[in-house]
């Protein structure tokens, strides 16, 4: 069903959506068109996007899927985020605490999965079926939606209200933790569920609390402070305004720039040892800065993003090959997750939207 999908996308997206021909006109817009594109080329197999085109295996990361349907959502392309949200709900074998794997081979019919019932894909994964019910004003997912919000309350230390990553650790992501609160006080207040709201008011505090920040940024978990990008932008994503010393405390020790094809591109790298600059955290910063009112930096880090963009519509990972973590490299990739990102800022939806 998938390809059938995928070839008449053009075709009804023009026909059918708010994004129509008339309005791809300009540059902006027929980049954003494009991006749309190769989110769309990029459903394989059971009918989920493979995450990177030139790693050589037929992976699809949940992070990215609900990426790929929060961006097609918002840009009214409802058809294509459903099949990736459906697929996830209903095509996939499940984790033994009943939620999806990290990823899944795409090529792979049965639906196997791999990886752990982590607690950021699971929340990434709720939070895209919240915004599916706002925006359609459907429970059509409220039975997934519930079982993940159970699970992941299943991770909530009574003490602090902190997630922990997984089933298996004690370790609090605070990334993990600023999606997961998102997710589940949406779910509460979306469907008149006050005892999932007042859980949720606990990861909060658990956030605003000193084991994350430090007064200056973001830690990267709790009382980890381990200098890394995504949780500044998320952190200000999420909290605004009283946080925003986390994006010029990111400037400081995680800026850089680096060449590209003829040029330089000035960003963000995940952490501090300045190898490469990341794309995706890169956007992630230009939506925060435009969160916090500073357009002009955050269409200053937009624009330096899209000098990456490939000639199918994609951004790539990373400006070139760079360490992440001990377990994470960079590659100069195209991938969804960083196009999924540059719709999003083009659109100035804030994925963690509150409801």
């Amino acid at each position: 069903m998938h390809k059938i999908i995928t070839v008449l996308f053009t075709l009804g997206f023009l026909l059918n959506n708010s994004f129509t021909y008339a309005a791809i006109q300009t540059v902006e817009s027929k980049r954003q068109w494009r991006a749309q594109i190769f989110i769309a080329n990029q459903i394989k197999g059971i009918g989920l996007v493979d995450s990177y085109q030139e790693d050589k295996e037929n992976r699809s990361y949940v992070y990215d899927n609900t990426l790929a349907a929060i961006a097609s959502m918002n840009l009214g392309n409802f058809g294509l985020a459903k099949e990736i949200l459906d697929t996830l709900c209903y095509e996939v074998k499940n984790t033994a605490q009943g939620v999806p794997f990290e990823s899944y081979i795409y090529s792979d019919t049965n639906g196997n999965g791999s990886g752990l019932a982590y607690c950021g894909n699971s929340a990434w994964f709720l939070q895209a079926l919240n915004i599916y019910q706002k925006l359609k004003t459907s429970t059509t997912y409220y039975t997934t939606q519930k079982k993940l919000a159970d699970f992941l309350l299943t991770l909530q230390d009574p003490i602090d209200g902190g997630l922990r990553g997984n089933t298996y650790e004690y370790w609090k992501s605070t990334e993990h933790n600023i999606i997961a609160y998102v997710a589940i006080r949406n779910f509460g207040r979306l469907n008149g569920l006050s005892s999932y709201v007042s859980k949720a008011d606990k990861i909060k505090k658990f956030l605003q609390s000193s084991a994350i920040w430090n007064g200056a940024y973001f830690n990267r978990g709790a009382w980890d402070r381990v200098k890394v990008i995504d949780v500044q932008a998320l952190g200000v994503l999420l909290l605004g305004n009283n946080y925003s010393n986390a994006l010029a405390w990111a400037e400081t020790n995680l800026k850089l720039s680096r060449p590209f094809n003829s040029g330089t591109v000035t960003g963000f790298d995940f952490n501090d040892d300045l190898d490469t600059v990341w794309l995706e955290g890169t956007l992630q910063m230009a939506l925060a800065f435009y969160r916090v009112g500073n357009t002009t930096k955050a269409n200053y880090y937009y624009n330096e993003a899209i000098k990456t963009t490939q000639g199918d519509g994609a951004l790539v990972l990373a400006t070139n090959r760079g360490t992440a973590s001990e377990w994470w490299m960079m590659e100069v990739w195209r991938a969804i997750a960083p196009t999924s990102w540059l719709i999003l800022y083009y659109l100035k939806f804030n994925p963690l939207i509150l409801y």
